[in-house]
């Protein structure tokens, strides 16, 4: 830290309050532009320390100070903030902002940066990243030393996001040109990626507080509290004693890996287990102590006022107060949040349009948590008692109660049949998967795979429907895609004449993920030269598009097949097709198939009539192959959505209806579209029992408008009503259910809706909570700038390798190129070895990322050799003509590589 920060002369206050905001900076600046991870993690050390050193020297006679250094760990770690809310800030805002701070001409080449940082230019590593363009417009505009403290900037952002939740914009300006005009350009960018809450410093979250104390990670995964961590570890020589699960404090749940169904009995260690069915709702924990309950989701963010505080409110806790044995005193339960229709009896599925988070009481599905596990009864932990005692302790907490109260039944089971039997019949009940739980593991917070295994039919190779569909669209990158196209609209063709090409191809889901990045650089390379510009008001004839538009177009001639995995086919209206896929994920390019051979609409349609939308269409032996099965008839649930806040029930007993979709729903209609006026719209509303009033009074649920007027921006300064787009009106009676408001439906919010959205989406319009499909992802990343140095875009993989390498196992093996010794002529696929153990070792390897070839050519990294050895005096023949070498390894490489879990050291393993 600067001396400013260190003299002994300062008033003594607090440390945030004397160090200035630029020491962070120019720390934060070293760190992302450090490659090594020990210098990253060196200066971080020496800022903390620094903070330490004077934080002794102001309270050396204080002992229980508050002071801490929480107010430098919420800018470091802005994403993991829960006491400020959304600042309602975007890149655009902040673009405008400078524009006119700074009097650029608005048509000025440095406009023309701010407004377009997404689009390419020169220089691709700054291309998506709206902070370090902002830098470049701002560093000769700016002085070189900002004048605010860290406590100052604190106090800034804090007004930014109170005073958005009252939605005082003027105030929000206000405190932003505060920060503007008082700081550096390299204070501003920094400022920027708080604000966005993407930092991009390179390495993870549990680096900083393995850095900060070794028990902060463990102290910030059972109570997920930013502040408490800094205050209770402020000395890193004092050990944690009791870092433990507590009553009414948020933790993070333990988490299941994938299962590799073929070593199961293994992972288990050949004892017994329980299987139980993976539920498709919402993670969450409740916490009750007498007649105060408190409900947190996985992320730790509070959805007690949904679910309810006490036995009076709520959506759930009315239904189960009295359901707990009279000598519960408090506990603490983990468990699925889940939508139950009471009608068919059945749990909805959460690629269902309904919010769980939201339910109303005139909803036809209700509210029902489903319990897996216990972790406090009666002020005792249970966390370190084994998952058998748990699951006994539990059968003694309540009395289930069909629709509000689960308890989730556990099978106990001990072979490899078992679990595929268990996954087959899940399969048939159109349910996402199965776990598979060791009796004896304890639950250890925010850890994955400790005892925990999750089984659902997308891991498991050739057991889902594949789809091939054609890029008709694409969406320029931002951060390390930069200046690319990283994601693609993809489409299916409308039938056409025997004997000729389709013409018309229908949109039906966008994706972007899947590929490696060198597959997404070749893939750019090749469709480079013939991307267009997408206009909405001239759009191409042969691409039907629904609501999603793309950036830019591509004659489907020019094109390329994807061959695209997913969980399902669920129904939207923003595609052409009228559905669209869940979790979509690229397998490979089919560079065998010409264009024109993409799947059809009615290829499409039998696939999702075949399994009700899902996509696992094979059943799994016991022999590892999967294999057609015949699938039972299963009632399709009615998919029902509740309506949600802030309607009253006026009596319309006396109005011919021909939907009970709005009954008792009031609504002031401003105007119109281009296509419905608003005549019409109200017709609509009437039509489905709703009730139509011209101005809005109490009883009005919300305001309906096509395009704004003078009236409808009365209606939005008077801020006492949701100002709602007529699209999601339609939207609505298109499905014939009322679908729940996201942020691309709102035009204006009320005060409490705004404070409603705020509690369930982040800065960037994300939810929490509920999965994301294609469409919503791209509103999402639009806003969300990751900083990259400058670097070849055939490095990037290798920087994918340096910076989440340990993130996920199934990674392990995405850098390398790999020949598996599978043919006894080398170089021949034709000459493949019948029953060969290797091929399920190439099926591994792929299952973890590597590109497995057919073929000895250059750019290889590995040859795996099996048992059999006699073809590699060839292979090293032919080794000595590449420029670049590759290593010959044992396949005991590979098998202990997937065994622990982590690359070992293939030294050990050359040939």
């Amino acid at each position: 830290m600067s001396s400013a920060a260190t003299s002994d002369s300062l008033p003594r206050k607090n440390v945030a309050s004397q160090v200035p905001f630029v020491d962070l900076c120019l720390t934060l600046e070293k760190i992302q532009k450090t490659k090594a991870r020990p210098d990253k993690a060196k200066y971080l050390r020496e800022f903390i320390d620094s903070w330490r050193k004077f934080h002794n020297a102001l309270h050396t006679n204080e002992i229980n100070t508050s002071d801490s250094f929480y107010p430098a760990m919420r800018l470091i770690l802005p994403q993991l903030e829960r006491e400020r809310m959304a600042y309602g800030i975007k890149e655009t805002m902040l673009a405008k902002l400078y524009i006119e701070v700074l009097g650029l001409p608005k048509e000025g080449k440095d406009a023309s940066k701010l407004l377009n940082y997404r689009a390419p230019s020169g220089s691709h590593g700054d291309a998506g990243d709206f902070a370090m363009i902002a830098y470049f417009v701002l560093k000769p505009r700016f002085p070189t030393h900002g004048t605010l403290t860290i406590q100052e900037v604190n106090g800034l952002l804090d007004a930014i996001a109170n005073n958005n939740a009252a939605k005082k914009k003027d105030q929000v300006k206000k405190s932003l040109l505060q920060l503007i005009t008082q700081s550096s350009a390299l204070e501003q960018k920094w400022l920027i990626r708080m604000i966005i809450k993407d930092m991009k410093l390179g390495f993870s979250q549990q680096t900083v507080f393995s850095i900060f104390h070794p028990d902060a990670t463990e102290l910030h995964n059972v109570t997920t509290d930013l502040e408490k961590v800094c205050l209770q570890l402020h000395d890193p020589t004092v050990s944690l004693s009791d870092v433990s699960i507590m009553l009414f404090s948020a933790f993070k749940p333990m988490l299941a890996a994938i299962a590799n169904i073929k070593n199961i009995e293994k992972q288990m260690n050949n004892q017994s287990f329980y299987i139980e069915t993976k539920l498709d709702g919402e993670r969450m924990q409740m916490h009750k102590d007498g007649d105060v309950y408190t409900y947190f989701s996985r992320n730790g963010f509070d959805y007690t006022q949904q679910f309810g505080a006490s036995p009076l409110d709520g959506s759930l806790t009315p239904f189960i107060h009295n359901v707990f044995r009279i000598d519960v005193q408090n506990c603490i339960l983990d468990g699925e949040m889940m939508a139950y229709n009471p009608n068919t009896q059945t749990f909805m599925q959460k690629g269902s349009k309904f919010d769980i988070k939201r339910l109303m009481d005139d909803s036809e599905l209700q509210t029902c948590y489903c319990v897996f596990d216990i972790l406090m009864l009666n002020d005792q932990k249970l966390a370190r008692e084994s998952l058998r005692k748990r699951f006994e302790i539990l059968h003694k907490v309540f009395t289930p109660i069909t629709g509000r109260l689960h308890l989730v039944h556990k099978t106990e089971a001990s072979t490899k049949k078992n679990v595929v039997d268990a996954l087959n019949e899940a399969i048939d009940n159109r349910e996402e998967g199965i776990m598979v739980k060791d009796p004896l593991s304890i639950y250890k917070p925010d850890k994955r795979g400790e005892g925990w295994l999750k089984i659902k039919p997308e891991y498991v190779n050739g057991m889902m429907d594949e789809l091939d569909i054609l890029i008709v669209g694409g969406y320029w990158g931002k951060g390390q895609r930069g200046g690319m196209m990283s994601h693609f609209l993809c489409a299916v063709a409308e039938a056409s004449p025997p004997g000729s090409k389709p013409a018309v191809f229908h949109t039906v889901c966008r994706i972007g993920s899947g590929y490696t990045m060198k597959e997404l650089y070749d893939l750019g390379l090749k469709l480079a030269p013939h991307w267009k510009v997408y206009r909405k008001r001239d759009p191409p004839v042969n691409i039907l598009c629904g609501l999603e538009k793309p950036e830019v177009y591509i004659e489907p001639c020019n094109s390329v097949i994807l061959q695209i995995k997913a969980a399902e086919i669920v129904d939207s209206d923003m595609y052409k097709t009228g559905c669209t896929l869940r979790f979509p994920r690229i397998e490979k390019i089919r560079e065998d198939k010409e264009w024109y051979e993409c799947m059809t609409l009615e290829e499409l349609d039998e696939l999702k009539e075949k399994a009700s939308g899902k996509l696992a269409s094979k059943h799994f032996d016991v022999d590892d192959e999967p294999h057609e099965k015949k699938r039972k008839t299963v009632p399709k649930p009615k998919k029902v959505i509740g309506i949600l806040e802030h309607h009253k029930a006026p009596d319309l007993s006396s109005v011919s209806k021909v939907s009970n979709m709005f009954e008792d729903v009031e609504f002031c209609v401003m105007t119109g579209t281009e296509e419905h006026s608003k005549a019409d719209l109200e017709s609509k509303i009437a039509e489905c029992s709703g009730i139509v009033v011209q101005n809005p009074g109490q009883d009005t649920y919300c305001v309906i408008a096509g395009s704004e007027n003078v009236r409808v921006k009365n209606i939005i300064s008077a801020n006492k009503y949701d100002v709602v787009r007529a699209e999601w009106l339609l939207q609505c009676i298109e499905n014939k259910q009322c679908v729940a408001w996201q942020p691309c439906h709102m035009i204006h919010m009320s005060p409490s809706t705004k404070a409603h959205f705020a509690s369930e989406y982040d800065s960037y319009g994300d939810s929490y909570c509920t999965d994301t499909d294609p469409t919503q992802l791209r509103a999402v990343f639009t806003r969300m700038p990751s900083c990259k140095e400058k670097l070849p875009l055939d490095m990037i993989a290798e920087l994918e390798q340096r910076y989440s390498w340990d993130v996920s196992p199934l990674t392990m093996f995405r850098q390398y190129s790999i020949y598996v010794d599978l043919f006894a002529k080398v170089n021949d696929s034709s000459s493949r070895i019948p029953a060969s153990g290797l091929e399920i070792l190439a099926l591994q390897l792929r299952f973890h990322g590597a590109k497995v070839e057919t073929q000895l050519a250059e750019g290889l990294s590995h040859v795996v050799i099996g048992n059999d050895q006699t073809r590699v005096g060839g292979i090293k023949a032919l080794r000595r003509t590449f420029e670049k070498k590759f290593k010959i390894v044992s396949e005991l490489w590979v098998r202990d590589s997937l065994k622990e879990r982590s690359l070992q050291n293939e030294s050990v393993y050359l040939i």
